[in-house]
């Protein structure tokens, strides 16, 4: 006896010709139409939009800027960590940008210093986060503040020595 005795096949397409009429193509409705509340606000222009008052940000310092020990470590880290790599084992720069002057990229406060190391940046610096502590981040910060502090020609004459500078 066959599976589709009859009508069985008239049914399957019924069934199919509702799915098509229930799927046929509807002009979805507006916001206004769904939200009455949104059509004021759909009114608004962006020209007469303003920014809001500035929010001030909380300085960060560094919590071992002035301390010395802090500042010997902080040149171990660097070394160990291997930013001499491609920053110079005196900040001359390398692969890596100079960090023995006051030309930085993305500026060269100590939140700015920790936030790049921290989540790195663009076209080379990888990211240290969650792979050195923060009190040893900070202590490397410390580090990097003091190459800017120094006299950068020399810095970089020292890395050219070195051979770890641009030439």
């Amino acid at each position: 006896m066959p599976c589709h005795a009859g009508g069985g096949t008239l049914a399957i397409l019924a069934t199919l010709a509702g799915f098509a009429a229930a799927c046929r193509e509807e002009t979805p409705p507006t916001a206004e139409r769904l939200v009455p509340e949104v059509a004021g606000v759909a009114a608004v222009r962006t020209s007469e939009l303003h920014a809001g008052p500035a929010v001030p940000v909380a300085e960060i310092r560094n919590p071992y800027e002035g301390d010395s020990r802090a500042l010997e470590d902080g040149r171990r880290y660097y070394n160990w960590f291997n930013c001499t790599g491609c920053h110079g084992g005196r900040g001359g720069g390398g692969i890596g940008p100079v960090l023995a002057d006051n030309d930085w990229i993305y500026g060269g406060s100590p939140a700015q210093i920790f936030e790049s190391i921290v989540k790195g940046r663009p076209n080379g610096m990888p990211s240290f986060g969650g792979q050195i502590p923060e009190a040893r981040l900070w202590m490397i910060v410390a580090y990097v503040e003091s190459l800017s502090e120094a006299s950068g020609e020399d810095q970089r004459h020292d890395a050219r020595a070195e051979g770890t500078g641009p030439r």
